[in-house]
C-alpha cells in the first residue's frame, strides 16, 4: 500500500517549464533541494515551513515501513482562482497517474490553501490533513480560525454582532443630537434590554405567544376575561403611581418618588394579580377540578405581599412628611366607652402593616386545605 504526501504551494514557489506553466516537484531529493533554494532566496517564507513537515511526515511513515512519496503542486502567481484549480488539478492527475498511490496525506501551511482539499478529495483517499502553523504566529492562526468558525455560527451572529451594530449605529447619531451622558444612558439601557431579551428566552415566549392566545380564546375558560381585567387594573395601578408620584428637586428621581409610585399603585397591581389567579382558580371549578392549593396560596400571597409592600412604603412617605400621619377618630362603643382618637406614628403603622400581611398569610395557609377537603367531599 503506497502513500502519497503532497504539499499544496499557492505562493508560487514551485517549479516551471518554459511557457511558464507550474509544475509538481517529485522525490524527496528535489524536494530537499527546493527547501534550501526557497529559503536562502526568502527565509521568511511559511511554505519552507510546509516542506520541511512534508518531509518530516515522508521520514516517520518510512521508518514505520510505509512505502512513501513526497511531492509538491503549485499554484499559478496572479492567477484567478478557477485559473489556479485547474493548474492544480491538471499537476494532480498527471501526479496520481505517475506514482499511482493508494491513499494520500495533505500538508497545507495557510488558510487559503484549505479551499484546495475537494480537488484532492475527488482524487484520492485522504487519510490526513497536516496543517502546519508556524510557531510565531500560532495566537494569530488560532485567532483566525475562531474568528471563521464564530462568522459561519448564525446564532453567535445574531447574538453578538447584532446589538454591536446597533451601538456602533446609534452612538454617532445620539452624540450628535444629545450628550455624551444621555448617549451613554441610552446605549446602556438598549445593551441591557437585549441581554435580558436573551438571557430570559423572551424570544422562545413570543413565538409561541399567538399560538397559545388562540387556543385559549377556543376553549371558551374565563380566565381569558380575567386576564384582560388584570391587564387594566395593572395598567391602572400604574398610571394612578405615575400621576400621584411626588417630586423632587431632582426631577423627582430620588427613593421618595420610587415609593410614592409604589403606594399609590401597588394595591391596583395587586388586585390585578388577585383576579387573575380567580379566573384560573374558577376555570377548574367550571371544569369539575379541584382547585389546587397553589392557586389559593397564590391569592393570599399576593395580598399580604401587597399590604406589607404599602406598609413600607407608607412608611418612607411619612418619614418625609409628604403624607399625614394615619390613625382612629374619636368612636364612641354602646355609649358608654369611648376611644380615640388614635394617631399611629411611622413605625407604629409599619408595625400594623407587617403584622396584617403576616396574618394574611397564615390565614391562607390554614384555609387552602379546608377548601380542598370541602371540595373532596362535595365529589
Amino acid at each position: 500500500m503506497s502513500v502519497l504526501v503532497v504539499c499544496v504551494d499557492v505562493s508560487d514557489g514551485g517549479n516551471r517549464d518554459g511557457s511558464g506553466e507550474a509544475q509538481y516537484i517529485v522525490g524527496q531529493e528535489e524536494i530537499e533541494s527546493l527547501v534550501y533554494i526557497v529559503g536562502l532566496e526568502d527565509p521568511e517564507n511559511s511554505q519552507v515551513n510546509c516542506l520541511l513537515e512534508a518531509l518530516k511526515v515522508t521520514k516517520e511513515l518510512e521508518n514505520a515501513g510505509e512505502e512513501v512519496e513526497v511531492a509538491i503542486v503549485s499554484g499559478r502567481a496572479g492567477a484567478m482562482i478557477s485559473d489556479s484549480s485547474k493548474s492544480l488539478a491538471r499537476q494532480l492527475d498527471l501526479l496520481i497517474d505517475e506514482i499511482k498511490p493508494d491513499s494520500a496525506i495533505l500538508v497545507i501551511g495557510s488558510i487559503e490553501e484549505e479551499r484546495l482539499i475537494p480537488i484532492l478529495e475527488s482524487r484520492i483517499r485522504i487519510d490526513a490533513v497536516d496543517r502546519v502553523i508556524v510557531r510565531q504566529i500560532h495566537d494569530l492562526e488560532s485567532r483566525y480560525y475562531l474568528a471563521k468558525r464564530f462568522l459561519a455560527d448564525d446564532e453567535l451572529r445574531s447574538t453578538i454582532l447584532v446589538p454591536m451594530g446597533v451601538v456602533l449605529t446609534i452612538l454617532p447619531i445620539l452624540s450628535y443630537l444629545v450628550d455624551i451622558r444621555t448617549t451613554f444612558v441610552v446605549i446602556t439601557t438598549v445593551l441591557g434590554v437585549f441581554v435580558l431579551y436573551k438571557a430570559l428566552d423572551i424570544d422562545d415566549h413570543i413565538a409561541i405567544l399567538p399560538t397559545r392566545i388562540r387556543e385559549t380564546l377556543y376553549s371558551g375558560r374565563v380566565s381569558v376575561v380575567t386576564y384582560v381585567v388584570a391587564v387594566g387594573l395593572i395598567l391602572v395601578g400604574i398610571f394612578i403611581g405615575v400621576v400621584n408620584m411626588p417630586t423632587s428637586g431632582d426631577g423627582g428621581k430620588s427613593l421618595t418618588s420610587l415609593m410614592g409610585f409604589v403606594h399609590y399603585g401597588i394595591l391596583w397591581v395587586a388586585l390585578g394579580g388577585v383576579v387573575m389567579s380567580l379566573g384560573k382558580a374558577l376555570d377548574r371549578i367550571i371544569r369539575n377540578r379541584q382547585v389546587q392549593t397553589a392557586h389559593i396560596n397564590l391569592i393570599f400571597g399576593i395580598i399580604s405581599t401587597a399590604v406589607v409592600i404599602r406598609g413600607f412604603s407608607s412608611y418612607f412617605l411619612q418619614q418625609q412628611n409628604i403624607i399625614g400621619a394615619f390613625g382612629l377618630a374619636k368612636i364612641r362603643i354602646a355609649g358608654l366607652v369611648e376611644i380615640g382618637p388614635l394617631i399611629w406614628t411611622a413605625e407604629e403603622h409599619l408595625a400594623i402593616f407587617v403584622g396584617l400581611g403576616i396574618l394574611v398569610s397564615v390565614i391562607g395557609i390554614k384555609v387552602a386545605p379546608r377548601i380542598r377537603k370541602i371540595q373532596s367531599k362535595a365529589k
